[in-house]
């Protein structure tokens, strides 16, 4: 029997943590995995043991309200499988459950249309697999569908999403029909262990893209006429992840320096050269100087900074943060050296997006100001890759810059070189997420009045915000 783990039920002040449930266990494999049992079907796992050793599997099934509707705790012999039907537990719903076992099991999802006929089958796989991180990165998946007449019968379909999680999952899908034309396009929300239908244009074919902040579970369901129900499933996962085609926006200007959380700005007070120099590059630049940071102030905005937070946004304002970049805003963050008190802040927004400051303070012994290994110059020769942000830039200086650790969907702006430690490290880095983007940089001297005038720094940072703000 595999070990009990003691878990809350979900209510509105409580949230289940798969990540409890897994640390129990001997070894640290979850799956997220849809269901559907509407209009009168049922849905059938699965479960078998591949290996030579027993399995003990823990499957927690959520119902209509978002909540555990089951759990079953159960130990799976090496070569035998288990068969758990979904709708005597959870009737007329489409939604998803959450398996964590010691092992990996092959997952095998059936349906049947009114209990009568196999209308569909999935296997899951590493597409499924979950660990509940907070910093999951935002991906772009694509699919077809098919809702006019095929052969003689005609058709639904619906692409069911999922979120496994205790973060609240945003997305953007496209919908894109046979004339090769935009059919629907629309915003979604989808709270905590909750399921989200998003039905595809009717009379029609085509593809559809969708964006998400972070992983899911995406179930496309086809459905006949003639059979009055399901007759198609198919599971999406990182198989079919596409590149993110940003649609051009259309023109922005409006740059939010947060002035809270003691950053920078208004704490120190020392930027006020750099939103000047905004400003006369055409942008409309304004101060958040009281008050949480929601969706509503970030939504009149186009681009938010963030330089040097002394102080942790809350939870629902890296939800806010990460919702706004992922529907198309651009988010500059600037940290500073490492080791400094102030610097965990900050480093928790990176963190939102795939990436973390290294903790150090970088060094270059031959290439620098005033003779000051900290004041690292950086130049286009030995330091940049190719990238619009440092198109026309020859050199721009730090004052004590951490490097920076970007994952899958970071791209290197400019580098430290083969004399500094540490050796070939980010400084600048960038990425696209969702339908938004991000610049970070290790060090926030180089906007300060003091420095921004000093070689390309002035004209750096123009080039960092009108990146974000799509216009290079």
């Amino acid at each position: 029997m595999a070990p009990k783990t003691k878990t809350k039920k979900i209510g509105k002040t409580e949230k289940f943590d798969p990540s409890r449930g897994i640390k129990t266990l001997r070894s640290k494999v979850a799956m997220a995995l849809p269901y559907f049992t509407r209009d009168g079907g049922d849905c059938e796992y699965i479960f078998s043991n591949p290996t030579a050793s027993p399995i003990g599997a823990d499957l927690i099934v959520f119902g209509k309200d978002c909540s555990i509707a089951k759990r079953f705790e159960s130990t799976i012999r090496p070569q035998c499988s288990k068969s758990f039907q979904i709708r005597p537990v959870v009737a007329d719903h489409a939604g998803h459950s959450v398996l964590i076992s010691t092992g990996q099991l092959i997952a095998h999802i059936l349906y049947l249309n009114k209990g009568l006929i196999v209308s569909g089958g999935e296997l899951a796989g590493n597409d499924n697999l979950s660990q509940w991180r907070e910093n999951e990165k935002s991906r772009t998946y694509g699919f077809g569908y098919r809702t006019s007449p095929l052969g003689n019968d005609s058709m639904s379909a619906s692409v069911f999403v999922s979120n496994p999680s205790n973060t609240l999952l945003t997305g953007l899908v496209n919908f894109f029909d046979a004339r090769c034309e935009t059919a629907d396009r629309r915003k979604f929300r989808v709270k905590p262990w909750c399921t989200m239908e998003l039905k595809c244009p009717a009379n029609t074919y085509g593809f559809g893209r969708i964006t998400l902040s972070h992983k899911a579970v995406m179930n496309v369901l086809h459905f006949s006429k003639v059979m009055k129900g399901l007759t198609a499933a198919e599971l999406l996962g990182e198989i079919n992840q596409i590149d993110m085609p940003v649609d051009p926006p259309q023109p922005r200007s409006k740059v939010l320096f947060d002035n809270t959380h003691q950053c920078r700005p208004g704490a120190v007070g020392d930027w006020t050269n750099f939103a000047q120099e905004l400003t006369s590059a055409g942008m409309t630049v304004s101060q958040h100087t009281s008050g949480a940071v929601t969706a509503s102030v970030l939504n009149q905005h186009h681009a938010f900074v963030i330089a040097m937070a002394r102080v942790s946004y809350t939870q629902s304002e890296k939800v806010a943060i990460v919702d706004f970049v992922n529907r198309g805003g651009g988010l500059l963050i600037s940290q500073d050296f490492g080791n400094a008190p102030w610097s965990p802040p900050t480093r928790e927004i990176l963190n939102l997006f795939g990436a973390n400051d290294d903790n150090n303070t970088a060094q270059d012994p031959t290439n620098n100001d005033n003779s000051n290994s900290t004041n690292i110059v950086f130049d286009s020769s030995r330091n940049f890759y190719a990238h619009p942000i440092t198109s026309g830039i020859s050199d721009f200086s730090v004052s004590a810059t951490a490097t920076l650790s970007g994952g899958g969907g970071w791209n290197t702006v400019a580098e430290t070189d083969d004399d500094s430690t540490p050796v070939r490290s980010p400084a600048l880095i960038a990425r696209a997420f969702g339908q938004g983007r991000v610049v970070a940089l290790g060090d926030s001297n180089i906007w300060a009045n003091h420095l921004i005038g000093v070689r390309q720094n002035k004209d750096l940072g123009i080039r960092c915000v009108k990146w974000l703000l799509f216009s290079i």
